[in-house]
């Protein structure tokens, strides 16, 4: 509750933004990141674009003001990226803090807050992705196994290109939008977020819903789902063999 409290806070301080005075010019600084950082931490009101490349670079783009509030530090394989508190951030403009990043691998990120987040042309054995709060995050990647997780009330769409395995795991009013190809596919969805998994080409599925969530997915040989509560379920692909169950009001239906 105190995260998503603290995100609606720096929505507001957006929408106050968007209200202000004309921007001032939009520079960009450089900061020092080194190749070791293959986990990151993203936080506050800033847009991440990360790309895989040879070598480790980060550029941020903004007003000069804005710059400033920026903090970036290594610790490690990991990389935090945020702005300082709200109440010590003034965005009296128009003009979107962003940042580009580049690095050789990645094997996990971790994004709160309200900013956008873009991931591309990254691939390995194994990727996790966690989302809180109201920003958004999108991934083209190639991973064997790729774990994903959402809380609050955000957004996230992944294309993991053909991978072995996918878990996910949804809580609060979120959505996860899924496309590509894997041999399964193990999902946990509570509250009333939403799965669109129909371009996620499953083998095999394994679905447990709980609460007022809604989950669309495909399974070309096998299908087991549990609902509990009042959520539903739309399974695609005429899976052979079904193994379903829906307590309480929950429902599910064959396509």
């Amino acid at each position: 509750m105190k995260k998503l409290m603290k995100v609606a806070m720096l929505a507001a301080v957006l929408g106050s933004g968007a209200q202000a005075a004309l921007a001032a010019d939009v520079i960009s600084e450089n900061r020092t990141v080194d190749a070791r950082a293959v986990k990151i931490e993203l936080d506050g009101v800033i847009s991440l674009k990360v790309k895989q490349g040879a070598t480790a670079s980060l550029t941020i783009y903004g007003e000069p003001d804005a710059i400033k509030k920026v903090v970036v530090e290594q610790s490690g394989e990991t990389l935090h990226i945020g702005t300082e508190k709200v109440n010590t951030i003034h965005f009296g403009n128009k003009r979107e803090l962003r940042a580009e990043l580049t690095l050789p691998n990645l094997r996990q990120l971790t994004s709160g807050g309200v900013g956008a987040t873009e991931v591309s042309g990254f691939n390995g054995d194994n990727l996790r992705l966690a989302l809180d709060g109201a920003g958004s995050v999108k991934v083209d990647a190639q991973y064997r196994n790729i774990d994903v997780r959402l809380g609050g009330v955000g957004g996230m769409t992944v294309n993991g290109g053909n991978s072995d395995n996918v878990d996910l795991h949804l809580n609060g009013a979120g959505r996860i939008e899924m496309i590509g190809q894997t041999k399964q596919l193990h999902a946990s969805l509570g509250g009333v977020g939403s799965l669109d998994a129909q371009q996620l080409r499953a083998d095999t599925i394994d679905v447990n819903m709980s609460g007022l969530g809604s989950a669309a997915v495909y399974a070309k040989t096998s299908a087991n789902l549990k609902l509990t509560g009042m959520g539903s379920a739309k399974v695609y692909g005429n899976p052979a063999n079904r193994n379903a169950s829906a307590r309480g009001m929950g429902s599910i239906a064959w396509q």
